[in-house]
């Protein structure tokens, strides 16, 4: 009696560009299964004939597949059998259903061993890549992910390619992005065509410490060394970027170790397929230029993401700074002819390297570190894009539009949640436009009809009135959520929060209910509904955005407000303008707090670039802890007004202004305070789950400290672990809150 079935499995998940139907035909012949595997639509289709036996240890080695394949969800139903012989991969068919279109992958440790192996015939070919590693998201014009359907299709493979392309038994049988010197994009010094001489001569370019544009996997990145300061200034200067850090490409974990202390989540996260720029601890005595990364406690280091930067950083022997190129506020370059007109008009740049296969859509690195134990996402872009955070959510479809100092949106349907960040400045006309056509993109690429548009609160947003305008356009429902809210609702989300929780949601300012600024929020969230119970005092604050940079000037403004003296003599000015409320706003921001206490302390006066006095106040602090030292005693206290348990932190500017400490212990004092009063406040309020959540939260002392202080007291501690906790990650919460709750 033939005991044979046959079974219909259906797959979800990262399963498209990642080499997963040759994997399976492997399997299943090994399995001594018959059938075909085929890709339909964003979901794999497996018809699979054989023994109940085998076919349940088919179903167990696809929940087990290896990175990058990560399988969402299985399923399987009984069908009739059919006569299959042997078991292949047939051709894609069907609508996009449930669409997750593969990211980018960076380089693998196999593709890297072959491109140093000189018996093989991808030795030194600087675009090697395999069903596990290489471009997707940024080359794919539409589901299914087949070469025909990326810009790699007039690129004809040549017969060894060909024939590795259908050999199930090879391990780029499949791959999509598979090419050699001989039939794949080629590196094209400008007016030349000689590859091997273009790959040495950027290698000497960037050793005699001259700046290259190149082009590479999600866009064209400026590239020097590291280690020549009068290098460093000039790529500075040509950036536009006074005071901001970059970050290194090393070439492997040991030239890494040389400049950052790593942990082994760290190690692995600078190993995973996304390839992300790590912010790790910085050594001591580290051979860099001092204009690389200064005054802040973390060092971005990341590992080469191609063959390219593979052969480039072994070849010149020393970390390289690698950075987008674009033009100041706008988004990385992408487009060839706009490389060459930025090439061209700036002679700081020796020389551009570049490849004939067009860039689709622009995808920066992704930066993240670890807190904790946790892994935290700050950038979250190449590597991620454009794949979900949240699956098998409520349905229906929502567009959010994010908020306006971290560019994005999130698109939702069909249960997942789709956040795309773009690094560029909204103000900013062309970078308002890109932005734009990006969401329309991915509208048609993932096959969305938003049915309602969620913004931020804030009426004067850009990124609130393209929503409005959207929605009128489109004649589907408008809706705001307050900007800590959506905040706190992007941690909700990703942890399937339900119930009362506590969120302290700290940043740089958002549009409060009330029509003042917030920033050190206390917000009891449960279901769609939030309240304030908390928050710091509301003082008078000098507004406008060269002000908010102006971290003396915050600083000034603390003094007025508690009528402490100051030798400024620009105390008197500041302290006129609060009194007459000359561009004054009420502000409970916890970020100006941070900027107001690091000049306070003489630490950094002035924001040259996003958080750049906060940073350097938890690098005076680390300091302190890494010497042994305790940081100053302060004690602040909250008070109940009208049902909120308010802080007033000017008796804590008081203390530190009266302290003999050091400036480190001072630094290291402020942070135990803040850490001191979300503990009194938690306990204050009895709520059992505590969200932690906002860009302030981007300091890693702050958030660790938090984290082991509540947990000491039994709370449940949940942060944004899958997109940022700065406003590029406010989108989620918008999006999450017009999903599940309206």
């Amino acid at each position: 009696m033939n005991h044979n079935r046959t079974w219909k499995i259906c797959v979800t998940g990262r399963v498209q560009g990642v080499g997963f139907r040759p994997w399976v035909c492997r399997l299943a012949r090994k399995l001594s299964l018959t059938g075909t595997v085929k890709n339909l639509g964003g979901v794999v289709e497996i018809n699979a004939q054989g023994s109940p036996r085998a076919l349940l240890s088919l179903m167990e080695e696809i929940k087990k597949a290896p990175l990058p394949i990560e399988v969402e969800n299985l399923s399987y139903e009984e069908i009739e059998s059919t006569g299959w012989t042997d078991f292949q991969a047939i051709a894609s068919d069907g609508l996009p259903a449930e669409p997750i279109f593969p990211a980018d992958i960076g380089i693998c440790e196999t593709c890297r061993k072959e491109l140093e192996n000189p018996n093989n015939r991808h030795f030194h070919y600087p675009y090697i890549s395999c069903t596990a590693c290489g471009p997707r998201y940024t080359i794919i014009e539409k589901l299914p992910y087949d070469r025909e359907h990326t810009t790699m299709k007039d690129m004809v493979m040549c017969k060894d390619c060909q024939r590795e392309y259908t050999d199930l038994a090879d391990r780029r049988c499949h791959g999509e992005t598979i090419s050699c010197p001989h039939c794949g994009p080629q590196l094209i010094e400008e007016g030349t065509v000689s590859s091997n001489g273009a790959m040495k001569d950027a290698i000497r370019l960037v050793r005699e410490g001259h700046i290259i544009l190149v082009k590479a996997m999600g866009g064209y990145q400026l590239v020097c060394r590291s280690d020549r300061e009068e290098t460093v200034q000039q790529m500075r200067q040509l950036k536009h970027r006074e005071g901001k850090p970059f970050a290194l490409m090393v070439a492997d974990l040991s030239a890494a170790e040389k400049f950052v202390i790593l942990q082994e989540k760290e190690k692995a996260l600078l190993t995973s397929p996304v390839r992300p720029i790590v912010l790790a601890e910085k050594r001591g005595d580290i051979s860099l230029a001092a204009g690389v990364a200064d005054q802040v406690p973390r060092l971005g280091v990341f590992l080469p993401s191609t063959g390219f930067y593979t052969l480039l950083t072994k070849g010149v022997g020393v970390p390289l700074i690698v950075t987008s190129c674009n033009r100041s506020g706008e988004p990385m370059i992408f487009k060839d002819q706009e490389a060459r007109d930025f090439y061209h008009g700036h002679k700081e740049i020796r020389e551009l390297f570049t490849y004939h296969r067009d860039i689709l859509r622009p995808a920066d690195d992704s930066v993240m570190k670890i807190v904790g134990g946790n892994r935290q996402v700050l950038r979250r872009t190449r590597g991620f894009l454009p794949e979900p955070v949240l699956r098998q959510g409520p349905m229906g479809s929502v567009l959010a539009t994010g908020a306006d100092m971290e560019p994005g949106f999130c698109l939702s349907g069909g249960g997942r949640f789709y956040p795309c960040q773009v690094p560029c400045e909204l103000d900013n006309e062309k970078s308002e436009q890109f932005l734009q056509d990006t969401e329309v993109d991915w509208e048609r690429m993932l096959g969305i009809a938003p049915q309602k548009v969620v913004s931020d609160l804030h009426p004067g947003y850009l990124s609130s009135l393209w929503g409005k305008t959207l929605a009128r356009k489109r004649g589907i429902p408008f809706l705001s959520v307050q900007h800590h809210h959506a905040h706190a609702l992007s941690v909700m989300a990703e942890h399937y929060i339900s119930g009362p929780a506590l969120a302290f949601v700290f940043d740089g300012t958002g549009y409060g209910t009330d029509g003042t600024i917030w920033g050190g929020e206390i917000l009891r969230c449960e279901g769609p509904t939030m309240e304030r119970v908390g928050h710091l005092q509301t003082l008078p604050m000098i507004g406008g955005d060269q002000s908010m940079k102006q971290a003396w000037k915050t600083a000034l403004c603390y003094l007025a407000a508690g009528s402490f003296p100051s030798p400024d003599p620009r105390y008197s000015v500041v302290k006129a303008a609060l009194d007459s409320h000359i561009h004054t706003i009420g502000s409970s921001s916890m970020g100006r707090l941070f900027d107001g206490v690091s000049a306070l302390l003489g630490i950094a006066k002035e924001n040259r670039f996003k958080g750049e006095c906060p940073m350097a106040l938890e690098a005076a602090a680390q300091k302190a802890l890494r010497e042994g030292r305790k940081g100053t005693n302060l004690s602040w206290t909250g008070m109940e007004e009208k049902g909120q348990l308010i802080w007033n932190p000017l008796p804590l500017i008081e203390a530190l202004l009266e302290s003999h400490d050091t400036i480190e212990e001072k630094a290291l004092g402020f942070h135990e305070a803040l850490v001191q009063m979300i503990q009194n406040s938690a306990i204050h309020f009895g709520i059992s789950q505590i969200i932690l959540t906002g860009g302030c939260f981007a300091n890693g002392l702050l958030l660790k400290k938090t984290q082991e202080a509540l947990q000491k007291s039994h709370f449940k501690v949940y942060t944004n672990e899958k997109v940022p906790c700065g406003d590029g990650g406010i989108a989620l919460g918008q999006a999450y809150f017009g999903m599940k709750y309206v």
